[in-house]
């Protein structure tokens, strides 16, 4: 892609030959690292969801994790670490509802609202449950019912595990079918019913009843959670055990099984080897059920030391079932894609695309909300905004 970072007055500006994958990481290192210098640690209860010195220097972690640079990837992810601002304090099952938002695993997280005035109101709130929500009629019109998980997917938390009922909204195909435990949905007891051809919806869009009633169906108040703390702790996992430092990798990875884990005894045992492979692979599936539970809408995270990440020269020769089965749910948005068994990775340049993307996304959106909400209050003053939001969806194009 094109590396444009000039105002785009003419589309003659924007004519410019496509840049290489290096110069791309070099304008997002360049454009993190300001970041981290200028952001501060946290902001006072006025300003909840600006974003912090935390979620740039997540986000860069990330950008090193995809070029498998595993010493940055390991400073920047074990520097959130060290800071002490975050905590795995809020239950897994507490996570996705109202009163989960702005919780201490939280990093970067896009505030939403409804009013009695606004309640379907995209200025204000987001489209995130109307788009996933459960696609049935009546009661059950939640939503258009995109990004469904597989029955693959289900079956890949090991028993026990409490994120799978956190995870996966269960339904009936029919109102014949009769409600059962397996079907009936936690905390608010509902058994939706929909003609779906998917195994599950996405739990994370399902919302209260009673705020249904209150706003709207479509769950527009739901807050965007976009890096959250176990996913730090798993890079720094990953990060850790390319090292050779396998005994602090495993922590790492036993402080996101001990969370999920909670007062139960008996499942998510602690991982227990010292092999650096066994580790690899122990990450990699903990990255597929853990960050299942964060963002969707086509924003999707990779899994740790999987196919897309194999060392230099390496193929990807280990794809399980349900690995492969990732292939199948790209379709829905439910996972990343994964390279098939003996496929070698593709070059870097469309990850750097889809980084850089994702910045000018992110860019897009928070200047679209600040126009918004400044039209709401004072329509003269929202004209700029919405002048530098027009050039980061230009250069989107």
């Amino acid at each position: 892609m094109p590396l444009v970072t000039i105002k785009v007055v003419e589309a003659s500006d924007a004519n410019v030959p496509k840049t290489t994958a290096e110069k791309i990481y070099e304008q997002i290192d360049k454009d993190l690292t300001e970041a981290e210098e200028c952001l501060p640690l946290r902001w006072d209860s006025d300003y909840t969801g600006r974003l912090t010195w935390g979620a740039a220097r997540s986000l860069h972690a990330r950008t090193y994790m995809m070029r498998n640079d595993w010493d940055n990837m390991y400073t920047a992810s074990t520097e959130v670490i060290k800071s002490g601002i975050y905590n795995l304090n809020t239950p897994v099952d507490k996570v996705f509802t109202v009163e989960g938002e702005n919780c201490g695993e939280s990093i970067f997280e896009l505030q939403c609202e409804a009013t009695d005035a606004m309640k379907e109101d995209a200025s204000i709130g987001s489209q995130f449950c109307q788009v996933q929500g459960v696609r049935g009629a009546g009661e059950w019109d939640l939503g258009w019912g995109w990004h469904m998980a597989t029955k693959l997917m289900g079956e890949a938390f090991e028993p026990g595990d409490p994120r799978r009922n956190a995870t996966l909204l269960y339904f009936r195909h029919s109102t014949d079918e009769p409600i059962t435990p397996e079907n009936t949905n936690q905390p608010y007891g509902e058994s939706p019913v929909s003609t779906a051809m998917g195994a599950y919806f996405n739990k994370k869009a399902y919302t209260d009843p009673t705020l249904r009633r209150k706003y709207s169906r479509m769950g527009f108040w739901v807050n965007i959670r976009l890096i959250r703390y176990p996913d730090v702790l798993l890079m720094a996992a990953e990060a850790a055990n390319e090292k050779g430092l396998t005994g602090e990798a495993a922590g790492y990875l036993e402080q996101v099984r001990a969370h999920a884990r909670g007062t139960l005894a008996n499942v998510l045992p602690k991982v227990e080897s010292a092999s650096q492979s066994v580790l690899r692979d122990a990450i990699r599936h903990e990255r597929r059920v853990e960050l299942l539970r964060s963002r969707a809408l086509g924003h999707c995270q990779r899994s740790a030391a999987s196919c897309r990440k194999e060392l230099p020269g390496q193929e990807c020769t280990t794809a399980s079932a349900p690995d492969r089965d990732r292939q199948i749910e790209r379709s829905t948005g439910t996972e990343p894609r994964l390279l098939i068994p003996g496929q070698r990775k593709q070059p870097t340049q469309s990850m750097a695309k889809g980084l850089f993307h994702n910045l000018l996304s992110i860019k897009a959106l928070l200047l679209q909300r600040a126009a918004n909400f400044l039209q709401w209050h004072c329509k003269s003053v929202a004209v700029a905004l919405h002048n530098s939001c027009s050039v980061a969806a230009k250069q989107l194009q």
